[in-house]
């Protein structure tokens, strides 16, 4: 199929700085994923990460008597890790009807064409957060899209997916999740030598953990009060009693790319994070083939990673007008040992 660059109404370089625009701007609570995995442009095709780095705990130095050698350090060992981005990328038809309909109106195409292009945008970072969501929970990226089959391991301990040391929290009566947490916390200590900065969990969960006898007992200690249930700012309380942060409920779902409504998280997991501002890694986008076609009009270097969109015209019959998205792109878990998991119902 022939296509032409259909710029008569809006070029790529304004298609695509729209995109930017648009991916930049997210909707408030939408995709916060992103803030843990952000989004950095690289002119690339390749991911790089380390894994095991110098993160995490620091080996002591020894004290030397004067004259004598200092001792040697060990470096931890690590493997540089390579591999291809993935290539991602939808697109919308304005077909031969419509464009009769809007009879070539320059303002009416235009929008038609930067309405498609944020739709575009929306559907390429849900799917992004879908793997954001893959790789905080379970160390990995798994794509089995439309014929591509990948997973990208990141490395994390296996010691860092962990379940209930007794009873599933779904057991009211016989789980103790204040001693879960407190013991899974201990694991993350002895991993990064700090504390968990965040939790985060679903609405069934926290649910659940007010209902759980363990915090009732904690909140009315010696049956003091005859309740059935204690409300989230108890079960923070308790927490910040042991010295854990208060429980963030993430509850986000989406239609993912097998066309099904589903959570990014599984609403089963407690998933135990750094403090706000701490990297945990990056959603690398790279450089399309198309980003460096001249017709796209970047400006090159950094501009060329990232989403590119641009509008083409099939001029044989039927005339219809493509936008196209195109990307590469993945998260990437750079730190995944300040990731701990927990599968707890």
């Amino acid at each position: 199929m022939a296509l032409d660059i259909f710029a008569d109404h809006v070029t790529p370089a304004e298609l695509t700085g729209y995109a930017r625009e648009a991916l930049a701007d997210r909707p408030e609570n939408a995709l916060v994923l992103s803030e843990l995995l952000p989004d950095t442009p690289v002119n690339d095709l390749q991911y790089r990460f380390n894994r095991g780095t110098d993160a995490g705990l620091i080996s002591a130095a020894n004290f030397r008597s004067y004259d004598a050698e200092p001792t040697f350090g060990k470096r931890d060992g690590f493997m540089r890790i390579t591999g291809e981005l993935p290539a991602i990328g939808q697109q919308y038809v304005l077909d031969e009807y419509s464009q009769l309909r809007l009879r070539n109106a320059d303002q009416e195409v235009r929008d038609v064409l930067l309405r498609d292009t944020v739709r575009i945008v929306r559907s390429i970072d849900t799917r992004m957060e879908f793997a954001r969501a893959d790789a905080l929970v379970n160390g990995s990226v798994t794509i089995a899209d439309n014929g591509v089959m990948a997973t990208v391991s990141f490395g994390r301990k296996s010691e860092h997916s962990v379940v209930p040391a007794g009873a599933a929290w779904s057991d009211l009566d016989d789980s103790v999740p204040i001693d879960d947490l407190q013991a899974w916390s201990d694991i993350y200590v002895d991993t990064n030598g700090t504390l968990p900065g965040q939790i985060w969990t679903s609405t069934r969960v926290m649910r659940l953990l007010c209902r759980n006898k363990q915090f009732l007992d904690s909140v009315y200690p010696n049956g003091t009060v005859n309740v059935g249930t204690v409300r989230p700012n108890n079960v923070n309380d308790v927490l910040s009693d042991f010295g854990l942060p208060a429980l963030r409920i993430y509850d986000a779902r989406a239609i993912d790319q097998l066309g099904v409504s589903r959570r990014y998280i599984a609403d089963d997991k407690v998933l135990f994070l750094p403090p706000p501002g701490q990297k945990l890694g990056e959603t690398t986008y790279g450089a399309t083939l198309e980003s460096q076609q001249p017709e796209y009009g970047l400006a090159g270097g950094q501009d060329l990673g990232g989403i590119v969109v641009g509008s083409f015209i099939n001029k044989p019959t039927p005339i219809r007008v493509l936008t196209i998205g195109s990307a590469i792109g993945l998260p990437i878990l750079g730190n995944p040992d300040l990731t701990l998991v927990a599968d707890v119902a």
